[in-house]
């Protein structure tokens, strides 16, 4: 459906306050930008999000995926998180990842 936007635990297989959060916040930003006939955000993977989102997509259609379930407080995401280096407590290691993908600052501009 092009007008559905599921984000957070409606999403099906991620598990956590913080997920829901990090993923309904693309979800509605995407579902404003659908509204004000906007090309809609799709993160990349060298940011966390973007990752965790592809990653676990892929994982999911996999063999018996739907079983999975994902999360940054354990199991099968966070281990791929410290492989990948994306683990961290330094806000500004993040901060710089989102200026490099050049999209500081995407939730604060008004769409509509």
């Amino acid at each position: 459906m092009d007008n559905l936007f599921v984000g957070g635990e409606k999403a099906g297989f991620y598990v956590g306050h913080t997920e829901a959060i990090c993923t309904g916040s693309l979800a509605g930003h995407n579902a404003a930008r659908y509204c004000a006939d906007r090309y809609l955000i799709q993160l990349p993977t060298n940011l966390l999000i973007g990752d965790f989102i592809s990653y676990s997509n892929n994982e999911m259609s996999k063999p018996d995926g739907e079983k999975l379930r994902f999360t940054f407080a354990g199991s099968i995401y966070f281990d791929r998180m410290k492989e990948l280096g994306f683990y961290s407590i330094d806000s500004n290691v993040a901060r710089e990842r989102v200026r490099k993908a050049s999209l500081e600052g995407l939730y604060d501009k008004k769409i509509i």
